[in-house]
């Protein structure tokens, strides 16, 4: 039996669009970036960036690698979030993967991404049991589930069981667990100026964390409870029909 070493790796990013109405903000989306394969086995099937591990490489650097590859960036926020090694998980033998998660400022990404890849907006649908999640680029609309088992309720361990395959291997779970340590971070941790541009809008902070956490955010309690996290920078932006706003940015302790 042939055995291997992988990587994945999940890139998420921020991106603003504006509708049609000029004068209300831009609305911000939370994406994935997701590439085609091009070969055997799950042929024109979208996957997690990846591949296999180079002799000379830790995990993490073929991570950095990769990310480097399709999104030319580097020294960007990178955790490792698990190790995949379910017997089954890849056909071409017994395959283990250890998989990252990447987040990116996309306003720095200045080059044209890798033949194949392409930037899905997430969304998130949840109900007692199951999470379903719902892929979106210009082209394609991808949407699963998977039923969400709780493992230790005290330390919120969860497992994971797929009830649709979408994207390749057994990438439809790695995303989701990817997306809740991202939200658990974001409960912990200040993670999420790790997404931001250097200067931005309390409005547009605002924004970011309710894609990740799921939920609406009161004005006034979140300002105050980011209020030590911020610091603002003196310049203004305007936006549309609206007053001007100033611009922030995160505050180094």
């Amino acid at each position: 039996m042939n055995f291997g070493y992988t990587n994945d790796l999940v890139i998420f990013g921020v991106s603003s669009r504006r509708d049609h109405n000029l004068r209300s903000l831009p609305q911000k989306y939370l994406s994935v970036l997701l590439v085609k394969r091009n070969k055997e086995p799950d042929m024109d099937k979208w996957s997690l960036p990846g591949g296999f591990i180079n002799l000379d490489e830790t995990s993490k650097n073929a991570s950095i690698r990769v990310l480097k590859k399709e999104t030319g960036l580097e020294n960007v926020y990178m955790q490792q979030i698990g190790v995949n090694d379910a017997v089954d998980r890849d056909s071409r033998g017994r395959i283990l993967s250890t998989t990252y998660m990447a987040l990116v400022d996309r306003t720095l990404i200045k080059n044209e991404l890798s033949q194949g890849a392409s930037w899905f907006d997430l969304s998130v649908i949840e109900d007692n049991n199951s999470i379903k999640i719902v892929l979106k680029n210009e082209d394609d609309v991808l949407e699963y589930k998977v039923k969400r088992k709780v493992v230790d309720k005290k330390s919120c361990e969860y497992e994971y069981e797929l009830l649709d395959r979408v994207l390749s291997f057994d990438h439809d779970c790695i995303l989701v667990k990817a997306l809740m340590e991202l939200r658990n971070k974001v409960n912990t941790t200040d993670i999420v100026f790790n997404l931001m541009p250097e200067l931005f809008t309390v409005g547009e902070l605002k924004q970011v964390y309710e894609l990740l956490l799921g939920k609406t955010l009161v004005n006034s309690a979140f300002r105050r409870w980011i209020s030590d996290r911020i610091e603002f920078s003196g310049k203004y932006t305007s936006t549309g029909g609206h007053r001007p706003s100033e611009l922030c940015r995160y505050k180094e302790i």
